[in-house]
């Protein structure tokens, strides 16, 4: 079985949390000499709304930052946060925003900022915990998230909007983007709760674009500044590009007339012109320094193989050469982007037989400083794919039982196939990682890869032998059916030692193989050993196997006690979007109902919903016996459609796989039960509304469209048009508006007085 999240130890956990870099950056705001323009109109009338969200949207240089650094500036109680490509992990997302907030409320989320390290799973609970505290605190804080469409990531988004729909009152987010913004705004605006601006409000005006540039040369007449005005198209970076060239210009007149295009070829232009102005130190520092997306005096010491990195940051920041600070103590710094993405296009025109050691340099201080994911990605620029691979093959455990495994993943896809091929324990790593993501395709293909190759020397991820680290991640995946998997555990117990971590994984695999090919009382032996071991998330699965062996012996009280420990013990882990949750929740409902306790089974039901479809994928024959407990359990309470949806997801396994036990008899009960409860022939039937269907249902009265309907909810309009149809029919209406009144006249909405 593949591990998942891990409870970690207090120096961990403070490690994961509180690291130079993942908590105590990207907190204070930019100061952004580059870019700053007062307009005090513009942020008194559009922001000081009294509206929970605030959307600022324009390309780079258009000033946006700026407008969020000015309001940040004005507010009492302000958190910033800049956000990067890896907050699209939606554990590091919340940690940083968490951070954000201590930096303002020293002690905010004491209670439970930790959890996070459970893995994704935990995100819902603390996004609720964050809303809650705030609303408990009544306090004004206002939080700022630049550089918003970084965040691409479906669980960060859907946190994001999560967390939009619950702030307190008195409590404001402001949101800056490039380009459209990652939450669904449709419910929102619609409310009244959202203030936008967009790139037409953040051009200058020809008064305010006159006055940056005579600040900068209060000698340029009229003409030469409608020039450089009209060719930089208003656009703030580029004015301010403009206004250090002319500074620095002998000729402002031949310079003016050279000046021509816009947006990217200005900057480019402009760019040529600013670093000329820089001392040569200066210039081959910034240039050499962009490939940092982070920099630090030490670290930018060990890339440009020169001393002084410190201060030269703070001198440049002092000149207003387009450096950002990014902690109170001014340690670490980023470029603007548009600068920094400049300067990078500089280094790989002048010098790109260079750029290769300058990643290679950062790879080896990151390494060093214990900044693993960052240390990879230069690796990988670097070339150095062997040493990166290493660093990942060792580190891979670590960062998945901290919450990072989307970063691992995507770390894993970033490195060229061939490179996976050649080197069998990051082939392993690389097959867990996106087994426990739910990538089983890739999963299984490298894990092909690692069959056929050797490997000499001690394993990286702390198994015994490479064997038994093959064969755990291939049952759990169980490509070749129930026995192959059984003779993958006994395997591994001969291999790892007795009683350890990686031993009750192999005892576990042992269990959950003799449950599905219906060998339960052989199972109970190692299901009981594994729960009384000391690693929680090895333990819950036993226990909630353990439960429906004690519900099919006629215990159902035993049985529902049992799955809510392992429920308990799941939820205080962190993993409730893992599948292993609805085996705990499936277990729940069957006992409540051999208890006739309906209410108790269909609020297990709809709670084992979430963990099917946010781990669903992964583990692809132990998700099908989690859908064949659910599609008996929906049966039971005569919700066909929920049991046709588990049976079909399970269908899908079984016709791929010759051998899942005992799975395909169950299955095909489970299926003549189903026919039982077909509708009658008037086409009128008494199915309840599903959860889902309620939610859809719930924004029916409102004007959003049924793309903004969709957008909310994160699925397709074609989706959304689904369910509609299944609501008319269930309703017996025609028309949306007619579904709304029916609805009400049910008690499935509130009318608009209640």
């Amino acid at each position: 079985m593949l591990r998942y999240a891990l409870p970690m130890t207090d120096v961990d956990a403070t490690t994961a949390l509180e690291s130079p870099i993942v908590a105590r950056t990207r907190l204070v705001p930019p100061r952004l000499r580059a870019e700053v323009v007062d307009r005090p109109a513009l942020v008194a009338l559009r922001m000081t709304s009294p509206a929970r969200l605030g959307v600022v949207r324009g390309p780079a240089g258009s000033g946006k930052s700026t407008l969020l650094a000015q309001c940040f500036a004005a507010d009492p109680l302000p958190a910033w946060l800049s956000l990067e490509s890896s907050d699209n992990d939606v554990v590091a997302l919340w940690s940083s925003i968490i951070a954000a907030m201590r930096a303002v409320i020293g002690d905010f989320g004491e209670a439970y900022r930790r959890r996070l390290l459970g893995g994704a799973g935990a995100v819902d609970d603390v996004v609720v915990s964050v809303s809650n505290e705030l609303a408990e605190r009544n306090t004004p804080i206002h939080l700022f998230l630049d550089d918003i469409h970084l965040v691409e990531d479906t669980m960060s988004r859907r946190s994001l909007h999560q967390f939009v729909l619950s702030i307190p009152d008195g409590v404001r987010m402001t949101v800056a983007s490039r380009h459209s913004v990652p939450i669904p705004l449709g419910r929102i605006r619609a409310h009244g709760d959202l203030v936008e601006i967009g790139p037409i409000d953040l051009a200058l005006s020809t008064q305010e674009a006159d006055q940056l540039m005579s600040s900068f040369d209060p000698s340029l007449n009229q003409a030469e500044r409608a020039v450089l005005i009209e060719r930089t198209e208003g656009w703030a970076a580029g004015l301010h590009l403009a206004g250090l060239a002319v500074a620095q210009a002998d000729d402002v007149g031949s310079f003016i007339a050279g000046f021509s295009g816009t947006d990217r070829d200005v900057a480019e232009y402009l760019l040529g012109e600013v670093l000329e102005s820089l001392t040569t130190e200066e210039r081959e520092f910034l240039v050499e320094t962009s490939i940092l997306s982070r920099l630090t005096g030490d670290l930018c010491d060990a890339v440009t193989g020169r001393a002084g990195g410190a201060d030269t940051l703070a001198r440049l920041e002092r000149s207003n050469a387009f450096v950002i600070p990014l902690d109170r103590e001014d340690r670490w710094y980023r470029y603007h982007h548009l600068f920094g993405e400049l300067a990078a296009a500089e280094l790989q025109r002048t010098r790109p037989d260079e750029e290769r050691l300058l990643h290679r340099r950062a790879f080896e201080w990151l390494r060093g400083a214990g900044e693993v994911a960052a240390a990879i990605r230069h690796g990988i620029a670097a070339g150095e794919f062997d040493a990166a691979a290493d660093l990942l093959a060792e580190n891979n455990f670590p960062m998945m039982n901290s919450g990072r495994a989307e970063t691992a993943r995507a770390l894993v896809a970033s490195f060229p196939p061939e490179v996976v091929a050649d080197h069998q324990p990051f082939a392993v790593a690389a097959a867990g990682i996106n087994a426990m993501t739910g990538y089983s395709e890739a999963a299984r293909r490298w894990l092909a890869v690692a069959e056929t190759a050797t490997h000499e020397g001690p394993r990286p991820d702390g198994m015994a032998s490479t064997a038994s680290s093959i064969g755990l991640v291939r049952g759990s995946l169980a490509p070749y059916g129930v026995d192959a998997a059984l003779a993958d555990g006994h395997a591994a117990l001969e291999l790892e030692p007795r009683c350890g971590e990686n031993w009750m994984l192999a005892a576990l695999l042992v269990g959950r193989s003799l449950v599905m090919r219906g060998d339960v009382d052989e199972s109970t032996e190692y299901l009981e050993v594994v729960a009384s071991g000391e690693w929680t998330n090895i333990q819950v699965y036993a226990l909630a196997e353990l439960s429906l062996i004690q519900l099919g012996r006629g215990d159902a009280e035993g049985a529902l006690a049992t799955a809510n420990i392992a429920s308990t013990l799941i939820h205080q882990a962190g993993g409730d979007d893992l599948f292993i949750a609805a085996t705990a929740q499936a277990a729940t409902a069957l006992a409540a109902i051999d208890l006739g306790d309906e209410r108790a089974a269909r609020v297990a039901l709809r709670a084992a919903h979430r963990p099917m479809v946010a781990g669903g994928q992964a583990m692809p024959m132990d998700a099908t016996h989690a859908r064949l407990l659910l599609a008996r359990a929906a049966l039971a309470l005569g919700e066909a459609e929920i049991a046709r949806s588990y049976l079909r997801d399970a269908q899908g396994v079984i016709d791929s796989i010759s051998d899942v036990g005992v799975m395909r008899e169950e299955h095909a009960e489970l299926m003549v039960q189903l026919d039982a409860l077909q509708p009658g022939a008037d086409g009128v039937t008494d199915e309840e509304v599903t959860e889902r269907e309620l939610e859809v249902l719930g924004m029916l009265p409102s004007p959003l469209t049924t793309q903004e309907i969709g957008d909310e909810l994160f699925v397709s309009r074609n989706t959304i048009k689904t369910h509609l149809r299944r609501i008319y029919r269930k309703l017996n209406a025609s028309s949306r508006e007619e579904a709304v009144l029916i609805a009400r006249d049910r008690g499935l909405l509130q009318t608009p007085n209640d």
